[in-house]
């Protein structure tokens, strides 16, 4: 979406409420799942991106519930190392229900502005849609830079500016406690991410994933709606009978409500020599 208040990038706030579990991450997630336009689901494109290889350690920042090692558990391989890492305890539960048997996977409660682990410990790191919760970016991608293996990659998710910006003016029109900035993703996105990457790294790479969404559940686009802090702050439970209503009535008429998206993945290699952004 299109900057929510300053609860996008306050740690407290966002691992004791926003994301204290998995719930408002789910119900983001079923929304692009179920009603996404693109050709590939979004977490094949991002392991098609990673080229994981046999022996390789991978490091995830902000991992949340694991969704995108659920979604490709078959094609890891015997020998990789995953290091799942959430500042929410919340979050590292829920993931671990599923993946806690498998050898593979490592689960650690961590503040990426302090990653607790010696420099060149691994060949990828993927920070997926959680640069912009930081309170400063440059710290995590600095520590990301140190903590590559010679050949390592870093990879970032983000959204453009107007990401899901239909669904911000379609909130507006619902009510004026609703005409704020909406969006969280102003501290990295598709148009300032490669210039905060470039301090430390030599080589980006942005990958567009194309897709937006037809939406027909406005039950579970409420729920969508009410997992951001905007919606929930201002309007309170009371609102969502109203909020379904008023989207069910759009569906009715056009069939679907259409959101677009701007999703990408920068891929940054080849770390710079001179690193002095401290955490």
């Amino acid at each position: 979406m299109s900057n929510q208040t300053n609860h996008s990038n306050n740690p407290k706030y966002l691992s004791s409420k926003q994301y204290k579990d998995s719930s408002n991450l789910a119900s983001r997630i079923l929304i692009h799942e179920k009603f996404s336009t693109g050709q590939q689901p979004w977490y094949d494109f991002v392991y098609e991106l990673a080229e994981i290889e046999p022996e390789d350690t991978v490091l995830e920042l902000g991992s949340g519930h694991a969704a995108l090692w659920r979604a490709n558990l078959s094609r890891l391989h015997e020998n990789n190392r995953i290091v799942l890492s959430d500042l929410s305890l919340g979050m590292l539960k829920d993931s671990s229900t599923s993946l806690a048997k498998d050898r593979r996977f490592q689960f650690v409660c961590m503040d990426s502005m302090s990653i607790a682990f010696p420099p060149a410990s691994f060949d990828l790191i993927i920070a997926n849609h959680m640069l912009y919760h930081m309170p400063s970016v440059s710290p995590v991608i600095s520590q990301a830079a140190k903590l590559l293996k010679s050949g390592g990659k870093f990879m970032a998710a983000t959204n453009g500016p107007e990401h899901m910006i239909d669904l911000d003016r379609l909130l507006e029109k619902f009510s004026r406690r609703l005409d704020k900035p909406h969006g969280m993703s102003n501290g990295f996105n598709l148009l300032n991410g490669e210039k905060q990457l470039r301090e430390f790294f030599s080589e980006i790479e942005l990958h567009i994933y194309s897709s937006d969404l037809w939406v027909k559940n406005a039950q579970l686009l409420t729920n969508y709606a009410y997992s951001t802090p905007l919606v929930k702050e201002n309007m309170g439970d009371e609102g969502r009978p109203e909020m379904t209503a008023f989207f069910q009535r759009r569906i009715d008429h056009y069939g679907g409500i259409s959101i677009r998206k701007q999703t990408g993945i920068y891929l940054a290699k080849n770390p710079a020599g001179n690193i002095n952004v401290q955490p």
